[in-house]
């Protein structure tokens, strides 16, 4: 679950065009989600809306950094204190998680904070979401590309699939309801 007290909607202006990943490189699905997303994905999006950026947040201790495709758009804050702050700031959460298991608790975070998500279906499994209604769900690079560049351009959409997301999570995964 998430605690929706703490992760809450307006903590940060949001930037335009900002996407964000929150996610410790250091753990191989995570790496392999943005190798594939930088690799495969991050290009279609820059070739509609070449102002997007990326921020990719969580710890790089030993990661082999050569094997993603990098560039000036793309910032690695390392560890964050707050992260809050960079899901907050950013107008959409990419997950193209496509290995690994767990709560997906990166989009639990996202949807408290009133951040929209485009995931793969791997990288939403095992949550109670309704795709286009509280998030957008990709599997192909292309369409998942077409997915962030609607959420991008389309304020009422974001508005709307935000609000939803909040919704569902203070009714079935705030720490106060699940406790």
């Amino acid at each position: 679950g998430v605690d929706c007290e703490h992760n809450h909607p307006g903590l940060v202006d949001r930037h335009p065009y900002s996407l964000v990943y929150n996610g410790a490189l250091t753990y191989s699905a995570n790496y392999d989600a943005m190798r594939y997303f930088l690799a495969e994905i991050y290009p279609l999006i820059r070739q509609q809306a070449p102002e997007t950026t990326l921020t990719i947040t969580g710890s790089l201790t030993g990661v082999d950094l050569s094997g993603l495709a990098l560039d000036e758009s793309v910032r690695l804050t390392g560890y964050v204190e707050d992260i809050r702050i960079p899901v907050a700031e950013a107008s959409v959460c990419v997950v193209p998680i496509r290995q690994g298991g767990g709560t997906r608790l990166k989009i639990l975070e996202a949807m408290a904070l009133g951040t929209p998500v485009v995931s793969t279906t791997k990288g939403a499994e095992g949550l109670e979401v309704t795709p286009g209604h509280n998030i957008l769900i990709a599997d192909d690079p292309a369409e998942f590309a077409i997915q962030v560049v609607r959420l991008l351009r389309d304020g009422a959409l974001r508005g709307r699939l935000a609000a939803n997301a909040r919704r569902l999570v203070e009714q079935q995964y705030d720490w106060r309801q699940i406790g």
